[in-house]
């Protein structure tokens, strides 16, 4: 299918997309809404939803799913996702039409590692969802394995059209149409002719000086004029023999 193909199929009928997330400390919170602004790259229309308060009949109309969840204590569903799960177990075969996929979050310190993402993996099942991706079980360091899972699972939802059928032969263009996506940026207004403003960005006044008139071509996927000109700069300090210790890990 040609690009323009792609970009019509990705533009038009149903493009709505559900990420649900079962959090404890807020990890998984975050991730689903990182997911909610990657997924407009897709074309899709996102609604994040809290498990807490959600009714589990309402997915019967869904046909695009995401879930993520993290594990609390041994092999327990976090606080706000614990009634939603026990109706999902009771609830039967009421997915006919859903296409789903689900990202773990645990800790391999734990016997029971993932244990609330392999549940919520196989309670869709037995619901009658289609998985559309394979499940990933993240470790405490989620970050890489997470966003691995978040391009392959998106790319193929991404594929599911108004009728709720996976179109498998579109992935690899929808994979393409959505790195096209990645690296559209409207250009802000200049303070000088080729010099962006870089003062919202708090880089002080006397540092404008150095800054040189750099092309819009040299932008990397979400970088923005500002961002160029930032990195520009700490580029240069850097080239100067400036020395500095690199920051420290965060944890979730």
């Amino acid at each position: 299918m040609s690009e323009v193909d792609v970009k019509t199929f990705a533009a038009e009928g149903n493009r709505d997309l559900h990420i649900l997330y079962g959090s404890q400390s807020g990890n998984s919170e975050g991730l689903a809404e990182k997911w909610q602004k990657e997924s407009k790259k897709y074309g899709l229309n996102p609604t994040v939803h809290d498990m807490d308060g959600f009714d589990i009949n309402s997915m019967s109309g869904m046909s695009r799913v995401m879930i993520v969840c993290s594990t609390w204590g041994e092999g327990e569903m976090p606080d706000n996702a614990e009634e939603l799960y026990e109706a999902a177990v009771g609830v039967g075969k009421i997915l006919t039409n859903t296409h789903f996929s689900i990202c773990a979050l645990g800790d391999t310190g734990y016997d029971l590692f993932c244990q609330s993402g392999k549940d919520w993996d196989k309670t869709m099942e037995d619901m009658g969802g289609s998985r559309i991706h394979d499940r990933v079980d993240c470790d405490v360091d989620f970050e890489d394995p997470a966003e691995q899972w978040m391009n392959g699972a998106m790319s193929k939802l991404a594929c599911v059209d108004t009728d709720g059928a996976f179109q498998s032969n579109l992935v690899d263009d929808m994979v393409a149409y959505s790195s096209g996506n990645e690296i559209e940026v409207d250009p802000e207004p200049a303070a000088e002719a080729g010099i962006p403003q870089v003062a919202a960005m708090g880089i002080p006044q006397g540092a404008m000086t150095e800054v040189v008139p750099v092309s819009y071509t040299h932008l990397r996927a979400h970088e923005t004029p500002e961002h160029l000109v930032f990195r520009r700069l700490r580029e240069k300090k850097k080239g100067g023999g400036g020395g500095g210790g690199g920051g420290g890990g965060g944890g979730g």
